[in-house]
C-alpha cells in the first residue's frame, strides 16, 4: 500500500522515539520511550479523529532507533500515512539503531529521512562553525546513502533559535521540524511537533480533535517572528 500525500490545509505532526517493546533507548533517552503496544492504539485514534476532521496526520520519528523498521514502518504503510525519519548520521550501525540499508528501505517504502545533525548535538549549545558542521556532514551522509537530495531537518533536542532557523532554510531546507505542540499550516515551513509521551496522551487528543480556524492559521504563520522575539530574550 502507497503512502498517500493528500492536500489538507492544516496538518497534525505526531512526533515519537523508540517503540521498542524493551527499549532500545538509554538514561535520558528512556523519557521519550513508549513501546509500541501502547502507542499503537493511541496512534490509531488519532488517524480516526483526524480524518473526521480533515487534518492530514503525519508522524515523524528521531534517532533513528530499530523500532522504525520494525513496527513504525510497517503500521503507516498499512495507514497510509507518510512518515519522516530525523536521522543522527552517527548513530547508524550501533546496537539497537538503524543501519544505511534500512534507511535505504525506508526510502523504498516512499518514507522521508530528514537531517537530524551528525552527532545528534545541541545547535544552540555550540559554535557556528560546529553547528554548521555537524548539519553538513549529517545531511552529505544521508545524501550519499540514499542517492538524493534531503531537505528536511529536526533541531536535536528540539532546540533552535532564530539564528539557526535563518541559516537551515539558507542551506535550501524546505522544513524546520520543532518539538513545539499545535497544529501545522501545510504551506508553512516551520512545523509543529506533538511528542507522543508518556503522560500528554490527552493532549494529543485535544489538538486531533481540531479541524484548525484562523487562531491556528495565525499562530503558524507569525512563528518567525515569535522566534525572533524568543531569541532576542534569550529564551530558545
Amino acid at each position: 500500500m502507497a503512502v498517500e500525500r493528500g492536500e489538507a490545509l492544516f496538518e497534525l505532526i505526531i512526533g515519537v522515539h523508540d517503540l521498542s517493546e524493551e527499549p532500545d533507548a538509554r538514561d535520558d533517552e528512556l523519557q521519550s520511550w513508549m513501546p509500541f503496544s501502547i502507542a499503537e492504539p493511541l496512534l490509531d485514534t488519532l488517524v480516526e479523529m483526524n480524518r473526521r476532521s480533515g487534518v492530514r496526520l503525519r508522524v515523524t520519528s528521531d534517532d533513528a532507533f530499530r523500532s522504525d523498521v520494525d513496527v513504525l514502518a510497517p503500521w503507516l504503510v498499512r495507514r497510509g500515512i507518510v512518515g519522516s525519519f530525523f536521522v543522527p548520521t552517527r548513530f547508524l550501525g550501533r546496537p539497537g539503531r538503524l543501519s544505511a540499508g534500512d534507511l535505504q528501505a525506508l526510502a523504498a517504502l516512499g518514507m522521508e529521512i530528514g537531517v537530524h545533525g551528525a552527532g545528534h548535538l545541541d545547535w544552540t549549545a555550540i559554535s557556528e562553525r560546529e553547528f554548521i558542521d555537524d548539519v553538513s556532514e549529517g545531511r552529505a551522509a544521508l545524501e550519499g546513502i540514499l542517492g538524493r537530495p534531503v531537505d528536511i531537518v529536526a533541531p536535536p533536542f528540539g532546540r533552535f533559535d532564530a539564528r539557526i532557523l535563518d541559516r537551515l532554510f539558507a542551506m535550501g531546507f524546505r522544513e524546520v521540524h520543532t518539538c513545539r505542540p499545535g497544529l501545522s499550516l501545510t504551506s508553512v515551513a516551520i512545523k509543529p511537533r506533538n511528542m507522543l509521551k508518556t503522560g500528554n496522551e490527552a493532549a494529543l487528543r485535544a489538538v486531533a480533535g481540531r479541524r484548525g480556524n484562523w487562531s491556528d492559521a495565525a499562530r503558524c504563520r507569525l512563528r518567525p517572528l515569535s522566534v525572533r522575539l524568543r531569541t532576542l530574550a534569550g529564551v530558545p
